[in-house]
């Protein structure tokens, strides 16, 4: 019966990740039908230098930031690590996840060669994973929450939007239940939970909240990295972009395509009706190229060069025997 429900179960996941997948490209050809991509290179070749440079900050800053996911939770395990090999783990395994997609695979295989070579057994990379991935849901609730609670039509996709009471509703809902977590753990911090066939020790409040700043300022960095390569949007338009990035991204990661390539370009595009159609295609291409590529490349690198160097053989330290004396 359980292996009945589980199939059940893994059948209707891959059933939405093909339906999203089928309704994003029917989606994106539609728009793109109404590009014309002569208007597209203008468009690319039109974005200021400053504005490029200003994207490679935001994307330095985000992830940057994002190293501070494994640094919580390696403090969280009280496992003491020196920071560059957080940042390493943080760094390709988010490197590898979100441009390859299946996360638990990519990304939790980097983190393992990486955190393995340091003596953490496969149990407590498999916490980190954790760990990580409820920071990272601590700031995506928390900034929809604020913007489904704070902000009139923020679910817009082109001419549909989510009414306002539903909106404000569902928001508030959400900040109430992270509220709640925060009395959750104010009674319950250090206590162990099984999640997951693991055992996963809770925060405390003010770590949680360490949390919550954690992963809001990552995704506001990175949605800020795309929305200066747009043009004409106001700065007042930011949170709603924000929101918009998020429902691209969550929707990127439901279909578990590679980057979430095609279902993020066409959620944006339809996120942000207001912004000039091939201006904002355009935008996403470079940022595709910025924020993705570029670290992609650099995060091979830094990977492989962590698995040459582990594979160099290591010279065992020689035992000081002291002068051998001279016979008379």
């Amino acid at each position: 019966m359980l292996a009945r429900l589980s199939l059940v179960r893994h059948l209707a996941v891959a059933l939405v990740m093909l339906l999203v997948l089928a309704v994003a490209a029917v989606a994106l050809k539609r728009i793109l039908a109404e590009i014309s991509w002569a208007d597209v290179r203008v468009a690319i070749n039109g974005i200021a230098p400053w504005r490029i440079a200003a994207a490679l900050g935001f994307t330095v800053a985000s992830y940057v930031t994002l190293t501070g996911y494994d640094v919580v939770s390696l403090r969280l395990l009280r496992r003491k690590l020196r920071y560059r090999t957080a940042a390493l783990a943080s760094f390709t395994s988010y490197i590898f996840s979100h441009n390859l997609g299946f996360a638990v695979l990519t990304g939790g295989t980097a983190r393992l060669r990486i955190y393995g070579r340091k003596g953490l057994v496969l149990s407590e990379v498999a916490q980190i994973m954790l760990l990580t991935g409820l920071t990272f849901w601590l700031g995506v609730l928390l900034l929809l929450g604020l913007g489904l609670a704070a902000l009139p039509n923020a679910i817009t996709l082109a001419d549909w939007s989510l009414p306002d009471l539903y909106q404000r509703t569902l928001g508030a809902l959400i900040l109430a239940a992270l509220a709640g977590l925060l009395l959750l753990l104010r009674t319950n911090a250090g206590r162990p939970i099984r999640l997951f066939r693991w055992s996963l020790v809770l925060p405390s409040w003010r770590m949680a909240l360490v949390q919550y700043g954690l992963a809001a300022a990552d995704l506001c960095l990175a949605t800020a990295a795309l929305f200066v390569l747009v043009p004409d949007l106001p700065l007042a338009s930011f949170p709603f972009v924000v929101v918009g990035y998020l429902l691209a991204f969550l929707s990127g990661l439901l279909t578990h395509a590679p980057g979430g390539v095609g279902v993020f370009e066409a959620v944006m595009l339809l996120a942000i009706p207001q912004a000039d159609r091939a201006g904002l295609f355009a935008a996403l291409l470079v940022f595709r190229l910025i924020y993705y590529l570029i670290p992609l490349a650099i995060g091979v690198i830094l990977f492989i060069a962590h698995e040459i160097d582990g594979a160099r053989p290591r010279r065992m330290p020689t035992r000081d025997t002291g002068t051998p004396r001279r016979r008379i």
